[in-house]
């Protein structure tokens, strides 16, 4: 493919790329303005150098075109209708004729940022086509005025181009390789003397597309006198310079968000290394914990198992219970009182464990609200580009810094209360967890958002919430509102931590041995149809009992480690949301900070290229 002087399109690559770069390096800026500049700016690097060729019916204007944009149109078609434009396209296409207009998709390279219309002859066409040349006539670069080097005497022509708008306008002489010199000097004179009365001011190119003669000419002549040798560079100036001076401002307002962002990483780091290894240290603590939790659970079971069994003995039963009804409620009692007892072991002994890893939560908050209080404010609230950016993060620091101070008063509570006040407490922050779990829920429903009220100290809404609900409940529990509801219950603690251990909060432990199993051993010791196979049925019970016991043991282990496992890991996933915000929000700029440098570079690269071209052009 020929390169065409009248397609160059370098400028334009370079600065829609500038332009196109600009705008994705701005994307979060402030300044509404420039952003708009910089569309518009990318809307006019669309814009096409358009011709139009007119002459009568003959003369060669669809040669000479294919001639001047050097072969860049189809070689072969006629033209189905008065007018023809041809644009550049994915691929070649031809659409259908309307009102006498057809458009030729051309697939070429050299086509791009051009539109070329070819007309039939001016003798040929009527009056609503002359219209709509004079139309297309007020919109294009240039026109191309056509006649045949031995007839220069067109009167409808010379009519309509005197009506045109002054626009730029080339005049063609063509098939001069088939006349005389003298002719052809002749015909020239009698051109520039119908301009002149006209009051036209153009160049006259006599050419002659077989022997190629004249086109170097009229091309070089429509590049720097039409198109100009830098016609984007010199259609963007002002553009240009705006981008310059914008580009000074961003590089200190990007410097300050960059520092920014670095201030706030090693905040972020000091926060992940004090977490990081506070949850190394409770995965150790959990796995140690619940190995002896198990191992109690186990010794627990086989002292019930054997009281169980004690009682089996069919001589006791029959002297110490009158009906089976009376031997089933013992056994339910026994089983009952186990399960109270083990209950209270379990939730004590989680709770104990609890409070410690929350006194070493407390010290971390602690820290990280220092953190937040020293953090160094570098980004202006009046920055022209990142003012948002510096109010948003602002209020991102503000919100984690309450949360952080909400949160660390929260485990010193915890750390320091009670087993009593402890679970109370937990209840009274349960309650708040379920409301906002279903607040999220309706909203979500609804198609709306919470603004990310996630957990007990996950969001700012906890902070907002804390001066009501859950603050008062904890004042009361604390100042003795609720130190009533403790004396209430006076010598009734196991009542106490049983009731609060078996809500959703805490560990729950479920039956030893099921009622039905209890049940179905006190009908067959004491069936007294077979009292002579008592001490039969007796050992069959027993090792029924056994069996239900040693699968029950399994799956109680299974069940209470998994709960203090899944108890401490919501308790950490609430402790690392109260940062979920501000880590976002940094490591957001970690993403975008190395990707702006990156096309700040890029930037700096097209602006020297910008200032070669016009180097060049000067």
């Amino acid at each position: 493919m020929k390169e065409n002087i009248l397609c160059e399109r370098k400028e334009q690559t370079v600065l829609s790329t500038l332009f196109e770069e600009l705008s994705g390096l701005l994307q979060d800026s402030d300044d509404r303005e420039i952003k708009d500049h910089i569309q518009e700016s990318l809307r006019k690097m669309n814009d096409t150098c358009s011709y139009i060729v007119l002459g009568e019916e003959g003369v060669g204007k669809t040669s000479l075109l294919r001639a001047v944009f050097q072969e860049i149109l189809p070689e072969q078609g006629d033209m189905g209708g008065d007018l023809c434009e041809y644009r550049w396209g994915e691929t070649d296409y031809e659409s259908p004729l309307m009102e006498g207009i057809q458009k030729k998709f051309v697939s070429s390279d050299n086509m791009r940022g051009i539109s070329i219309i070819d007309t039939k002859g001016i003798n040929r066409v009527g009056k609503n086509t002359l219209e709509k040349i004079r139309e297309m006539t007020e919109a294009c670069s240039a026109v191309f005025v056509v006649f045949d080097a031995g007839n220069v005497k067109s009167t409808r022509l010379w009519d309509i181009i005197e009506t045109f708008p002054k626009k730029k306008m080339i005049f063609f002489l063509t098939k001069s390789d088939t006349v005389s010199p003298e002719t052809l000097r002749q015909n020239m004179a009698k051109v520039r003397a119908y301009m002149q009365d006209g009051n036209i001011d153009a160049p006259v190119f006599p050419v002659s597309v077989a022997e190629e003669f004249g086109l170097d000419s009229a091309r070089g002549y429509i590049r720097d006198q039409v198109i100009g040798k830098n016609p984007m560079l010199k259609k963007q100036q002002e553009s240009i310079r705006e981008m310059e001076t914008m580009l000074a401002q961003y590089q200190d307002s990007f410097l300050q968000r960059k520092q920014q962002y670095e201030s706030d990483m090693v905040i972020l780091q000091k926060i992940n290394a004090s977490l990081d290894a506070y949850v190394s240290n409770h995965k150790e603590i959990v796995a140690d914990f619940t190995g002896k939790l198990a191992a109690e659970i186990s010794k627990d079971i086989d002292l019930y198992e054997q009281e169980i069994i004690s009682k089996m003995d069919p001589y006791k039963i029959k002297e110490r219970f009158k009906t089976q009804d009376d031997f089933t409620d013992y056994l339910n009692l026994v089983n009952d009182n186990y399960k109270a007892m083990m209950n209270d072991s379990v939730n004590r002994k989680t709770v104990e464990v609890m409070k410690n890893c929350m006194h070493d939560l407390e010290i971390i908050f602690q820290e990280a609200s220092g953190y937040f209080n020293e953090r160094e404010n570098i980004l202006a609230l009046n920055d022209r580009l990142y003012g948002s950016i510096s109010q948003s993060r602002r209020q991102i620091v503000s919100e984690t810094r309450e949360l952080s101070i909400v949160a660390g008063q929260f485990y010193t509570t915890m750390s320091d209360a009670s087993m009593n006040l402890f679970l109370q407490v937990w209840q009274e922050r349960e309650k708040y967890d379920n409301k906002i779990a279903m607040r999220k829920f309706l909203s979500t429903l609804a198609g709306g958002g919470t603004g990310g009220a996630a957990g007990a100290i996950g969001t700012a809404a906890f902070a907002n919430f804390v001066g009501g609900g859950f603050e008062a409940a904890i004042t009361g529990l604390i100042s003795g509102t609720g130190g009533a509801t403790v004396a209430a219950v006076g010598g009734s603690a196991l009542t106490t931590v049983t009731a609060l251990a078996t809500g959703a909060a805490f560990i729950a432990i479920g039956a030893i041995a099921s009622a039905f199993v209890i049940n179905a051993i006190a009908k067959k010791i004491f069936d007294p149809r077979a009292a002579e196979k008592m001490e039969k049925n007796v050992q069959e019970c027993i090792r029924q009992f056994q069996d239900e016991v040693n699968h029950t043991r399994e799956l109680m282990i299974e069940q209470v480690t998994g709960q203090v496992t899944n108890l401490f890991e919501s308790e950490l996933a609430k402790i690392d949301g109260c940062f979920t915000d501000f880590r976002i929000s940094v490591n957001v700029e970690s993403q975008k900070i190395p990707m702006l440098e990156q096309k700040t570079e890029t930037i700096d690269k097209l602006m020297r290229q910008i200032k070669e071209m016009e180097r060049n052009a000067g």
